[in-house]
């Protein structure tokens, strides 16, 4: 799962893979807001999953600072909810 969102991240983003670190932030990564919505629209796609709407949003500092392993952990939940509700 680790390795398939780094990928999708740096694919979006035009980075290498290696740059993006467990302690990544979106911001870090010099990620706009249109480049955060294209990540969790191919994000969605790639793991076939519903991610919140404000997963990033700039209005909850906490969220705002979501770290890519974090990111990583939402997705597992995400994924796990989904198989479970089909």
């Amino acid at each position: 799962m680790e390795t398939r969102t780094k990928t999708v991240v740096a694919e979006t983003l035009r980075l290498a893979r290696w740059v993006i670190k467990p302690e990544s932030t979106m911001a870090t990564l010099g990620a706009g807001s249109l480049d955060v919505v294209g990540i969790i629209m191919a994000l969605e796609r790639e793991f076939d999953c519903c991610l919140p709407d404000d997963l990033f949003s700039p209005n909850n500092s906490e969220k705002g600072q979501l770290t890519f392993q974090e990111l990583v952990d939402v997705i597992e939940r995400s994924t796990q909810t989904h198989a479970v509700d089909a």
